[in-house]
């Protein structure tokens, strides 16, 4: 095949988005992949994931470039699942659980004004309207952001595979390292080489690349409760809890999974390779009590399943993208920090553009050290 190539090392969400938008652009691709595309080992590799498009975290310019970036990863998952005739999304929305009148889901409304995007600011007692069962009482107010979904998360990375395969894209399974410009050593043996190589290893991604990537694996609990079948509607929500302590988010009981919690708070790092992925007691009863007080009809549900979840933490919580500092003809993606799936095929077109010389990078997604900022996302 004629025309520019490139490997894209790493088949969870960053990577195949990255992979697809260059396919389609008829490039050479070749995907290669330590285990399979969405394995439950990275990042990638959970049932379901949270497309939302508010934000509230930092100045007003880079807010907004996360909400837009936001909207058109959303649109890009929208339009993959109707080209696909792929059942991939389910529209929950989402309500953000406000301690106060000036916290972060205040921001994140006049966020999502300035974009025009659908919001509403309801009062606790009126939020009791979009659950099952509620409890508001230490709420000051309840932001409702309609256009929210829940994505199949596994599926989704399946199916844009399947695109970027036929439009000319390959998958390879070994293991590689970076080897000179344009390079990639297999562990099978051998090199492979293309014009552009891009590392989008997930939470491995600092351990390969550590003067690139500060990325560092989070330890997740992912947890399911027993709900009724009730729960199987109703919307996503998040609470950032009072300052200092757990925050939350979860989702509705969707395909029968259970009613989702996790924590916001990443958890420590931990080996990817080699240590047991066992559910921690103490985040067990952590959300226990969490869920049991906020949604009291699950209070006494029991656990349905946990599974362990890492996440892909940076030191500000932004992503990793752009090239290499150290290494020609490679770049760099990642650092999720719990928020990637949203953004992942707009990040994709971004990469894309980036190794086409149409895009510039985001200076605060330059590969490098970071400052801390605790990552709200």
């Amino acid at each position: 095949m004629s025309g520019p190539s490139a490997i894209v090392v790493g088949a969870g969400a960053l990577g195949v988005a990255t992979a697809d938008a260059l396919a389609r652009r008829g490039w050479a691709v070749t995907v290669l992949e330590r285990y399979a595309p969405a394995n439950a080992r990275g990042s990638s590799g959970d049932r379901t994931r949270l497309l939302r498009l508010g934000h509230g975290e930092w100045d007003e310019a880079t807010d907004l470039w996360y909400v837009r970036s936001a909207a058109r990863g959303i649109a890009l998952w929208q339009e993959l699942a109707e080209e696909e005739s792929a059942d991939l999304l389910q529209r929950t929305g989402l309500a953000w659980f406000a301690r106060s009148h000036d916290g972060i889901e205040a921001t994140v409304q006049r966020r999502l004004e300035q974009v025009g995007a659908a919001c509403e600011r309801l009062a606790p007692d009126a939020a009791r309207e979009l659950f099952e069962d509620v409890e508001t009482g230490d709420l000051a107010f309840v932001l409702h952001e309609p256009e929210a979904y829940v994505i199949r998360a596994g599926a989704a990375v399946e199916t844009l595979l399947r695109r970027a395969r036929r439009h000319g894209a390959r998958l390879l399974l070994d293991d590689a390292r970076p080897d000179g410009p344009g390079r990639a050593r297999l562990a099978s043996g051998g090199v492979l080489e293309a014009d552009h190589v891009v590392w989008a290893c997930g939470a491995w991604l600092g351990a390969l690349l550590p003067g690139d990537a500060p990325v560092r694996p989070a330890w997740q609990d992912v947890l399911h409760w027993n709900g009724a079948p009730a729960w199987r509607g109703g919307p996503a929500w998040i609470d950032a809890g009072e300052e200092g302590g757990m925050g939350t988010y979860g989702f509705p009981d969707v395909d029968g999974l259970g009613v989702k919690a996790v924590t916001h708070v990443p958890g420590p790092a931990f080996d990817l390779d080699h240590d047991e992925r066992i559910p921690r007691a103490r985040s067990i009863a952590e959300l226990s009590a969490y869920v049991g007080h906020r949604f009291p009809a699950l209070r006494d549900s029991g656990l349905l399943w946990a599974r362990v979840l890492p996440y892909e933490m940076t030191p500000d919580g932004h992503f990793v993208a752009g090239p290499s500092r150290e290494l020609e003809r490679h770049w760099v993606l990642g650092g999720g920090s719990g928020h990637a799936f949203k953004h992942a095929p707009a990040l994709g077109e971004h990469v894309a553009g980036l190794l086409e010389g149409s895009a510039a990078v985001v200076p605060f997604h330059a590969p490098g050290p970071r400052g801390p900022h605790p990552p709200g996302r």
